[in-house]
C-alpha cells in the first residue's frame, strides 16, 4: 500500500525549508532531497528523482545525495558539484540517469541560482502570484553536458517550489495539464501557507493522490528576526561544529564560551562543542558540512549560524537570543 504523506523542516539562520513527501510504496523513495550550508552562509537547496521506485531507486538516491554533499565539501559552484555526479554515474558502468534541480540561495543579496538537470521547472510564488522560472532544462545527470546557471531575484514575500513528477503525473492526463494545476494550486500561497505541505494539499485535491514517488520542497529566505523571549528559568541548548585544526574554529569557540558566560545566571545555557575533523560521520549526520557552525538546538525551532563570529552579542543576536537588558 502507499505511503502517508509525512514531511520535515529545517530552519537555518535565514532560510526555511519544508519538504513533504509521499514514497509510492512503503517507505523506500526514488526522490532524495538535501540542504546543505556553505562556509559564506549562502545556502544549497537540491531535490532529484531516480529513475522507478522501491529500494533499487533509493539505493540510486542516497548515493546521489552522498554525493551531491562529497562534492560540495570541494567547490561551492553548482556545475562543478553536477558534474560529480555525472562522474558518479559514469564509475557505476550502469545505463541510468536522474534528474536533478540544485539552488544556491545568497540571503544577503537575495538571489537564487539555479541549475535544472533534466527536472521540472521551479515555481515562485509572490504576493499572491505563481509562475514557472524561466530556462530550459539541462540534460539529465548521467549525461555528461556543459550545465547553465540562471540568476533569479527574491522578492521580500518570494517563496519557491520544487517538486518530482509523480506530484502532478497522472495517467489520464498530460504533462502539461498536470503542471497547469499545480501552478493554479500555488496561486494566493502567501505567508504562512507558502508551505510544500499546503501545496501538495491543493494540489492532490484536485488530481487525486500520486500513483509515483512525490516529493514538494518549499524555501522561504527569510527577514531578519527580533530575539526569542526567553525568562531565567528557560533552557538554551547550543551545539558548536569546529575544527581545531581551523584558527576560525578556534575564535568561534571562544566567542561561544564569551557568550556563556554573559549569560549566566540570566538563562540556563549549555553548549556541547563537536570537532567535526575527528567525528566527521556525526557532522554528516546532522547535516553540517562547514566549521565553524553553531546550532541553537532549544528552544526550539533550530537556528544555525555558519561562519566566523566576531562577538558574543553578534552571535546572540543572529541565534536570537536575548543578550542583555531583553533577558527578563
Amino acid at each position: 500500500m502507499p505511503a502517508h504523506w509525512r514531511s520535515e523542516a529545517t530552519r537555518l539562520q535565514s532560510v526555511s525549508v519544508e519538504v513533504c513527501w509521499r514514497p509510492a510504496q512503503g517507505e523506500d523513495s526514488g526522490d532524495f532531497h538535501e540542504v546543505i550550508d556553505l562556509t559564506d552562509g549562502r545556502v544549497i537547496v537540491a531535490l532529484g528523482d531516480a529513475p522507478s521506485s522501491g529500494p533499487a531507486a533509493a539505493e540510486l538516491a542516497e548515493e546521489l545525495r552522498f554525493e551531491l554533499r562529497r562534492a560540495f565539501r570541494l567547490t561551492d559552484r553548482i556545475p562543478s558539484a553536477l558534474r560529480a555526479l555525472d562522474e558518479m554515474f559514469a564509475r557505476r558502468h550502469v545505463d541510468s540517469i536522474a534528474t536533478m534541480v540544485c539552488v544556491r540561495l545568497d540571503p544577503t543579496s537575495r538571489q537564487a541560482e539555479v541549475a535544472n538537470a533534466g527536472h521540472l521547472p521551479i515555481l515562485m510564488t509572490a504576493g499572491g502570484h505563481a509562475e514557472f522560472l524561466a530556462g530550459r532544462s539541462d540534460p539529465p545527470l548521467g549525461v555528461k553536458a556543459e550545465r547553465q546557471v540562471l540568476t533569479y531575484e527574491l522578492g521580500s514575500d518570494a517563496a519557491l517550489f520544487m517538486f518530482t513528477d509523480g506530484l502532478v503525473e497522472r495517467r489520464e492526463d498530460s504533462l502539461e495539464q498536470g503542471l497547469a494545476v499545480v501552478l493554479g494550486a500555488a496561486r494566493g500561497l502567501t505567508g504562512a501557507a507558502a508551505w510544500a505541505s499546503e501545496l501538495a494539499r491543493r494540489t492532490t485535491s484536485r488530481l487525486g493522490q500520486p500513483t509515483d514517488d512525490a516529493t514538494v520542497v518549499s524555501v522561504h529566505l527569510r527577514a531578519a528576526t527580533t530575539a526569542t523571549t526567553l525568562g531565567a528559568s528557560d533552557r538554551v541548548a547550543l551545539r558548536v561544529y569546529v575544527d581545531h585544526t581551523d584558527l576560525l574554529s578556534r575564535r568561534a569557540e571562544g566567542v561561544v564560551r564569551e557568550l556563556s558566560a554573559a549569560l549566566r545566571g540570566r538563562l540556563d545555557v549549555e553548549f556541547e562543542v563537536v570537532d567535526i575533523a575527528s567525528a566527521p560521520e556525526r557532522a554528516e549526520a546532522d547535516g553540517v558540512m562547514a566549521a565553524p557552525t553553531v546550532v541553537r538546538l532549544l528552544p526550539a525551532p533550530p537556528v544555525r549560524v555558519v561562519g566566523g563570529l566576531r562577538s558574543a552579542e553578534d552571535l546572540a543576536r543572529a541565534l536570537q537570543i536575548p543578550y542583555s537588558e531583553e533577558v527578563s
